[in-house]
């Protein structure tokens, strides 16, 4: 184990039972947070909807990029806010070592460029072949009804990856390394995680993820730092919405 991997060995971190009861309270706030900004968002601009319109509303809301930027930023405030109350609540923890609050060294951040710019050529490729090469429709749809636009970038390349890497590639690795699973099964967990949250997509683009995910924890661990998944994370989400842009 290099000089990198002992910093989390630094500090007291919340075990494995812990980390997941407070990854549930998490969640729930994110889904709470969610369905509040949407609540407010029909009641603002829509009033009194009668029930048996609710359902499709509901439903075209999902892919309505103001909504969607509006509950991430909310989310990504909120959330952040409570998983470093959770952290600063563990008596000894410090908050740095905790979530790897450093910056990763030139070679580090180049090596994982690399590599992850190659997962995502290769994934460009397979793609192609199998004729999904077109950006999702989830992709397309909040783009097209944003408004303010450029609230929607800052939503998928600033906030979106700061609070998704806080709590899957920060807080809740840092818990699972310590339990049975070790740092290789806290990486897999966590990305399948990650991937499940993202239920617009389907089957395939969830797969995708969960790869990406898996890079991400590798990077996180090896590098000892979550600046550089949070980086990767922004670049990824920056050329999905640069060709999402591009092609509406």
């Amino acid at each position: 184990m290099d000089e990198n991997n002992d910093q989390l060995e630094l500090t007291v971190v919340w075990g494995g039972w812990a980390t997941l009861a407070w990854g549930i309270v998490v969640t729930a706030l994110f889904i709470v947070t969610q369905l509040f900004v949407m609540g407010l968002y029909i009641t603002v601009y829509h009033g009194n909807v009668p029930e048996s319109e609710i359902v499709s509303l509901t439903e075209q809301l999902l892919l309505n990029g103001t909504v969607i930027s509006l509950a991430t930023m909310s989310t990504f405030i909120i959330g952040s806010l409570v998983i470093v109350g959770i952290i600063k609540l563990k008596k000894y923890s410090e908050l740095d070592l905790y979530l790897g609050l450093k910056l990763p060294s030139r070679q580090q951040a180049r090596y994982w460029f690399i590599i992850f710019t190659s997962l995502l050529l290769f994934s460009e490729l397979l793609n192609y072949f199998l004729d999904k090469n077109e950006p999702h429709e989830f992709m397309v749809s909040a783009y097209a009804t944003a408004d303010p636009l450029w609230l929607l970038w800052i939503a998928m390349i600033i906030a979106a990856p700061i609070f998704e890497e806080l709590f899957f590639r920060g807080f809740l690795l840092a818990g699972f390394r310590r339990t049975f699973l070790g740092t290789a099964g806290a990486v897999v967990v966590t990305s399948l995680l990650w991937a499940v949250i993202h239920t617009q997509y389907d089957l395939y683009y969830m797969a995708t993820i969960f790869v990406m995910g898996v890079v991400l924890g590798l990077a996180r661990v090896q590098s000892g730092s979550l600046v550089l998944p949070i980086g990767l994370h922004a670049f990824v989400n920056g050329l999905a919405t640069l060709q999402t842009a591009y092609l509406v």
